[in-house]
């Protein structure tokens, strides 16, 4: 026990929590025992997902390519999360529970995020399911949390990880909404792989990776993942909601960041709504906005046919408006990249400093 005990302070000391290493034994166990508890409750639900891929050699010959990654049941009739990296494209898609082969169909795959939603043909006797709760809010930074996943060619096995941080771009790719950013570098056969927080709660579904040398993972969070299961069940493809906005962001001494809009599309939600040209958002259906990111993340989980609450300042006056959300059209008219000012001296000719606006993920698999 003291060795395990030991073992165990080392692992949380990596994770900041040196001043632990002076608490009772008892409390050590105490978080060991959470640890294995979290497994035995969310393990049934964890299993490996296995993709084949007929790709073609410089030869020209015909070669079998196999991609594995980790799933999990998302409901009881036996919906499966994966990763998009494993299953897009694939001819044949299943999983491997308890030592049996399951074949499953691919319901639909939204690559933004890295998720595929698939359904089993046949279920195990005996599984359990992640339940992602809606509006759940996004742990605290510094939560330490469980992943469960399938590494390499074992079964599913624990892993304790820490939520470091939430962020919505990188190595300037941007993502389609916020990410968890965990402490931990995914491992081969572990795209997909569920977090769980010590609490139990279901965190969300681990969706990218970055090098050894950088060390950390991202996490789509749960009420994402409820998002994108949602509209891949229901329509078999995200769909992503439009009221046609152009949107630039200034900062003054007086007022702080702001993020305006430029411009309305003619017939767009937005016009029809009676929003201007030059109105300051302040508020996007559950979103305060102050960054180009807080508008992302509003029509992320804005749906369509959804009245959306919009919020603005105009002329000293606060305004408060209803915007149908529609589907964002195929072929959406050019508009230019947003830009921020920086405009401490109220100088409207500063020039703009442009930002780069990919939609790009790096995913895992």
């Amino acid at each position: 026990m003291k060795a395990k005990v030991a073992s165990l302070a080392i692992l949380l000391s990596a994770f900041g929590f040196s001043s632990l290493q002076a608490q009772p034994e008892g409390d050590f166990s105490a978080v060991q025992r959470r640890i294995s508890s979290i497994f035995e409750e969310n393990s049934a639900a964890v299993f490996r997902v296995i993709a084949a891929h007929a790709t073609y050699d410089e030869n020209g010959e015909l070669q079998n390519k196999q991609i594995h990654g980790t799933g999990c049941f998302i409901s009881r009739e036996g919906h499966i999360l994966a990763s998009a990296s494993v299953a897009q494209n694939s001819d044949r898609t299943w999983f491997i529970y308890d030592g049996v082969s399951y074949i499953c169909e691919l319901i639909g795959v939204e690559p933004t995020t890295n998720m595929a939603l698939l359904k089993a043909n046949n279920l195990p006797l005996d599984f359990n399911f992640f339940f992602p709760e809606a509006n759940q809010a996004l742990p605290d930074i510094g939560s330490l949390a469980v992943m469960i996943s399938c590494p390499l060619e074992f079964d599913p096995s624990p892993a304790l990880t820490m939520v470091a941080g939430t962020e919505t771009r990188f190595a300037k790719r941007e993502f389609a909404t916020t990410l968890l950013r965990i402490n931990s570098v995914t491992r081969g056969g572990e795209s997909g792989a569920p977090l769980v927080g010590l609490n139990g709660r279901f965190l969300g579904i681990q969706v990218a990776t970055t090098s050894k040398e950088i060390g950390f993972s991202y996490v789509l969070p749960a009420r994402a993942v409820l998002r994108v299961r949602d509209d891949l069940l229901f329509a078999g493809k995200f769909i992503h909601g439009w009221i046609g906005i152009d949107i630039r962001a200034r900062s003054t001494i007086r007022d702080g960041r702001q993020i305006y809009l430029t411009s309305l599309l003619p017939g767009s939600p937005a016009e029809v709504a009676g929003l201007f040209p030059n109105d300051i958002l302040v508020r996007m259906g559950d979103f305060n906005i102050k960054t180009f990111s807080d508008v992302s993340n509003a029509m992320f989980f804005a749906r369509v046919g959804q009245f959306l609450d919009v919020q603005v300042f105009r002329d000293g006056v606060l305004h408060d408006f209803t915007v149908k959300v529609i589907e964002r059209p195929k072929d959406p008219p050019l508009r230019p990249v947003p830009a921020e000012v920086t405009n401490p001296t109220e100088d409207s000719n500063a020039v703009p400093e442009r930002r780069n606006r990919k939609s790009l993920l790096e995913e895992s698999s």
